[in-house]
């Protein structure tokens, strides 16, 4: 248990979606250890936006299903706009 642990406070993620309002959140922000704590509200408002962060080493492949259209992920960054 304690590996895993280890494991997710080095974690990279990084936020593929769209610049957000005021400066909350700008695309390509890379996050050790998880989820931006900060953002818990609009998570709680916005769930897709947790969808559009993904691990550094998925990142080529995450911005191609960005660009297809009908993926899931084109659908949260698209759904990620308009917050």
């Amino acid at each position: 248990m304690a590996i895993k642990n280890q494991k997710s406070a080095s974690e990279k993620l990084i936020y593929i979606g769209p610049n957000l309002s005021r400066g909350r959140l700008l695309q390509y922000q890379v996050f050790i250890g998880g989820l931006p704590k900060h953002l818990d509200a609009e998570f709680d408002e916005f769930p897709q936006l947790e969808k559009l962060f993904v691990s550094v080493e998925q990142l080529n492949r995450a911005l191609e299903e960005v660009q297809q259209t009908g993926t899931p992920l084109n659908k949260y960054y698209k759904q990620a706009m308009e917050v």
